[in-house]
């Protein structure tokens, strides 16, 4: 499209100029309106994935403490060597308080297998075939090809798939034989390693290896009963104990084992951190909503800009309202206390928890069982907070929809600002043809003018 100038023999107007500042006009009345609701929109938005985030947080918390047993802590204390302990005692969901004297007698076992060869690189095998390996319900076959040497066989073993924790291995002796020493993984009395082959050679390898430790259970004595595990792992033997045997248990000068006590007490502690835990996450989402949703001042009737990503937003009261009036609902769960406040949680005019931690203490010291019952479970009141605020962070919940919105919102300001750059060359056309036209009449105008000029001068 030509510039039309100033200079040359046309109107000697700067249309060019004229046109530039209409064109910039046009454009700031049909753009900023976008530019503008795009900034607020990407800010709401903003805004809207903090408090999404911030509440997913806290209902993951919420959610671990509302679990079956979250609540149900127990200390556990051993009499024992702390440099070498010979047990490990963990509660589980179902534990109770007691005391227990635990013996460990024995430990448990894998079955071991040994053979000698003359080198671990000459040809054992003379066709192919398959060794198969059995530990009690575990089993694994290897394919084994003719020519094979121990150490292809070892690698053959260890290198399978299917294997279920066989290990092998070649030790050197000092006269320079070859030992493969096989470890079947699998303890229990029962499980011992058997090895078989499927051709004469192989029926024969297997022969030569002898077994130089038997597949035992491991044996502990609570309080004079006998208990045993195929592993060193004791899973609810004890309802709600794993107990982990480490090593046998002391002797005394008679050659008796020596018993260890075990104390499993209520945690307290514990059930106190949890608490503080909940409180914590609840200061913590008001003062984030709190701070989403605050206004901009005014000052001298100016905004000072200093408000919330979600500055007058309903979404982040209705977060705050939600969570208040959740926690002061009378719980049904408890026959003691109607609301967590009776425990000893406060709450300031600005919605902040707090814990007076010697009335705490002095609820959990007599009323343990309600103050679980109050807070655990799927309907204590972490478990209610957790379902209801949920209902806002979760996939397609109500903040999620605002997003889907929000995006919606950016995408058709897109093809708004698409639609006002194709009206604005439109109105820059427009202006180019009418002026361009003006210069034209004008050059003319100029013209004539001009003719008019010399007969006058020349008439004279």
């Amino acid at each position: 499209m030509a510039t039309i100038t100033s200079a040359g023999a046309g109107s000697g107007l700067d249309l060019e100029s004229v046109i530039s500042s209409s064109v910039a006009a046009k454009k700031t009345q049909l753009q900023q309106p976008i530019t503008t609701k795009r900034t607020n929109t990407q800010i709401t938005l903003s805004g809207i994935g903090q408090l999404k985030s911030a509440i997913s947080s806290y209902v993951s918390t919420l959610q671990a403490m509302s679990k079956d047993g979250a609540f149900n802590k127990r200390s556990v204390a051993v009499t024992q060597d702390k440099d070498n302990p010979v047990l490990k005692v963990e509660t589980k969901s179902g534990a109770s308080n007691g005391q227990y004297n635990i013996t460990v007698n024995k430990l448990a076992t894998t079955s071991k297998f040994e053979g000698t060869f003359n080198n671990s690189t000459d040809s054992l095998v003379t066709e192919d075939g398959t060794l198969t390996f059995k530990a009690g319900d575990k089993t694994f076959s290897v394919d084994v090809k003719a020519g094979d040497s121990l150490q292809s066989i070892r690698k053959r073993i260890n290198n399978d798939g299917d294997n279920f924790g066989l290990t092998a291995n070649i030790l050197t002796t000092s006269d320079g034989k070859a030992k493969l020493v096989m470890d079947s993984g699998v303890s229990g009395t029962g499980n011992d390693l058997q090895i078989s082959g499927s051709t004469t050679g192989l029926t024969s390898f297997a022969s030569s290896l002898s077994k130089t430790q038997s597949a035992g259970s491991a044996e502990i004595s609570v309080d004079g009963n006998t208990l045993t595990s195929a592993t060193n792992t004791f899973d609810d033997t004890i309802v709600g104990l794993k107990v982990t045997v480490l090593r046998t248990s002391d002797k005394d000068t008679d050659g008796s084992a020596k018993s260890n006590k075990v104390d499993i007490t209520t945690d307290k502690a514990g059930i106190k951190d949890m608490i503080k835990s909940f409180v914590d996450g609840y200061n913590s989402l008001v003062s984030k909503s709190t701070a989403l949703g605050k206004r901009n001042t005014v000052t001298a009737g100016k905004s000072q800009d200093d408000g919330g990503a979600l500055a007058g937003d309903s979404v982040t009261r209705a977060v705050t309202n939600l969570m208040s009036g959740t926690i002061t609902e009378p719980s049904k769960n408890s026959s003691t206390f109607s609301t967590i406040f009776q425990l000893g949680v406060k709450m300031d005019n600005k919605g902040v928890l707090s814990i007076d931690d010697e009335k705490l203490t002095d609820a959990i010291d007599k009323n343990f069982d309600q103050v679980v019952a109050i807070f655990g479970g799927e309907n204590g009141v972490a478990g209610k907070l957790a379902d209801q605020l949920d209902d806002y962070s979760k996939t397609g919940g109500l903040l999620a929809q605002r997003e889907n919105s929000l995006n919606d919102d950016l995408r058709e300001l897109s093809r708004k600002e698409s639609d006002a750059t194709t009206q604005l060359t439109k109105y820059e056309e427009s202006l180019r043809a009418r002026y361009g036209s003006l210069d034209t009449l004008l050059s003319k105008l100029k013209q004539s003018s001009s003719y008019l000029s010399l007969l006058n001068t020349s008439s004279s």
